[in-house]
């Protein structure tokens, strides 16, 4: 019973994120506090604005097609409410991008998973484009599995590798590793601030 259990708290942990989410973007409210977005959703934006355009006209066809109208109100239902959960899940890659600041890099990926790597442990960061198979958001990956890659779109386009192994807690458990893999939209732009907030780190 124990996995079962466990999957249905991820369940309804993912299911609080969504609406979280959603109501952030309808507020436009995003989780950013003091510091420098670096955005994640591109990679994703298309797939999901594709399933809500089919999901939009999909649900009136779909009334149209069914005779009965206690099969209508379900489809219906399970029609918007998909819809909603769609737009929700965008919602959280925007409402969550990583943040830089001069002390702190905070790695995302959506709402609960977040690395926070001090700006004065990373030894160096460079750009690295990499494919990952599986649906897992955080995959142990490398020799010895040192690095911890936060995937998204089954990709990373930066590396950090840190001075020394640090272990983070996730909801997906603990890890320590001495490397973090992510993905920016724009990797230049945000390998420049990056290597400026540890120039600026260094220097005091």
């Amino acid at each position: 019973m124990r996995p079962i259990t466990q999957l249905a708290r991820r369940f309804v942990r993912l299911e609080i994120d969504i609406w979280v989410s959603l109501a952030r973007a309808l507020a436009r409210r995003p989780d950013i506090a003091a510091g420098t977005p670096i955005r994640y959703a591109g990679a994703v934006s298309a797939f999901f604005w594709a399933f809500l355009v089919v999901s939009a006209v999909e649900i009136p066809a779909v009334h149209l097609i069914i005779p009965w109208p206690p099969v209508q109100l379900v489809a219906l239902i399970l029609g918007v409410w998909g819809l909603l959960w769609m737009a929700g899940m965008l919602a959280a890659h925007h409402m969550y991008p990583h943040v830089l600041t001069d002390e702190l890099l905070r790695i995302r990926s959506l709402r609960r998973v977040a690395l926070d790597l001090p700006v004065a442990d990373i030894r160096a960061v460079r750009t690295d484009l990499r494919a990952y198979d599986g649906a897992k958001s955080l995959q142990l990956t490398g020799p010895g599995e040192t690095t911890l890659a936060v995937i998204v779109g089954s990709s990373t386009n930066i590396r950090v590798d840190l001075t020394e192994p640090r272990t983070f807690h996730t909801p997906h458990g603990d890890f320590t590793v001495g490397t973090v893999a992510f993905w920016a939209d724009d990797p230049r732009a945000a390998l420049a601030s990056i290597r400026t907030a540890m120039v600026t780190a260094r220097a005091l």
